[in-house]
């Protein structure tokens, strides 16, 4: 299985996760998830618009919302 943009192996794909989860906490609403998945994926040479990030963002919460019910 490949590693993904970040180039995370398992472990450190369930760190970042975590990581991700406590950004949400930052403030209302996910718009501090986003600042920091394209701060850390620019700050791995991948350079990638918000409104890109935002897309994939829904697009994976429609996927658990259907892996859910």
């Amino acid at each position: 299985m490949g590693r993904g943009k970040l180039g995370l192996d398992a472990a450190e794909a369930e760190a970042y996760a975590k990581e991700v989860i406590k950004s949400d906490f930052d403030e209302p609403g996910d718009d501090d998830v986003l600042r920091k998945v394209h701060s850390d994926l620019e700050g791995k040479g991948v350079y990638i618009s918000e409104h890109l990030v935002r897309k994939e963002m829904d697009k994976l919460l429609e996927q658990a919302r259907e892996e859910l019910s």
